[in-house]
């Protein structure tokens, strides 16, 4: 199939679970995006996401017109973040960035034995937190977090937050999550879910829309497998 849109000249996304038809794809002329997502991708299942990544920077360069810190919970080798801190240039910005992780995969008091079976083969963790580290080590603002979501918040937790994005994989861990931070929530703030709309993560959406329909908010659900809220406080 891909050939023969190929062959007319159309355009095609056929990645990381999506498969797009005919579409601009606008994000592939963004140089800074472009340039930002290069330097960062390791791989080809890095580069896959190369949609995803464009929704996740999108959401946080809109939190930019928001009061308040970013945080991201789930972060392993950093990519988002990487991709995030070199486009908006953060070491420049008047915000702290929170990206907390176990480095040593999913606690089991926070998630399922089928979650684990499905997330923790994927990862290897050896070495990860430290290279974390060096990698945003150019960036004072930036503050790397070991420990487990949500109890770590005990002891490191922003004031406000204008941009969350929570890729911890497992429904348990992403809603106590979101019942500690919400009330640091800024009116606006952008809420990223990275696995909302996978098939795989079927009992994860249904932990979100439980969550989200009990404080008033829907979720958008993207083609990228991602969800989408625009936190308001008076709903």
């Amino acid at each position: 199939m891909e050939q023969v849109y190929e062959q007319h000249g159309l355009t095609t996304f056929m990645q990381d679970n999506l498969v797009a038809l005919m579409r601009n794809e606008s994000f592939a002329a963004d140089t800074a995006f472009v340039t930002a997502f290069l330097a960062n991708v390791d791989d080809d299942k890095d580069a896959a996401k190369m949609w995803r990544l464009h929704t996740f920077c999108w959401a946080a360069r809109s939190a930019m017109a928001i009061e308040g810190d970013f945080v991201e919970c789930g972060t392993y080798k950093g990519l988002y973040a990487g991709v995030l801190c070199q486009y908006l240039r953060f070491e420049l910005l008047p915000r702290q960035f929170y990206l907390f992780d176990t480095f040593a995969g999913l606690p089991p008091q926070w998630s399922t034995e089928l979650e684990r079976q499905q997330a923790n083969p994927g990862y290897q963790w050896d070495g990860v937190h430290q290279a974390v580290l060096d990698r945003f080590a150019i960036y004072s603002n930036v503050n790397v977090v070991k420990g487990v979501v949500p109890e770590v918040f005990d002891s490191v937790m922003p004031d406000r937050i204008a941009f969350l994005h929570l890729d911890l994989n497992a429904g348990a861990a992403e809603t106590a999550a979101l019942d500690r931070l919400m009330p640091c929530l800024s009116d606006g703030a952008m809420v990223v879910l990275d696995d909302f709309g996978r098939l795989e993560q079927k009992d994860l959406c249904k932990a979100h829309l439980d969550w989200w329909g009990r404080h008033g908010h829907t979720v958008l659900e993207l083609p990228t497998g991602q969800g989408l809220v625009v936190y308001r406080k008076n709903m």
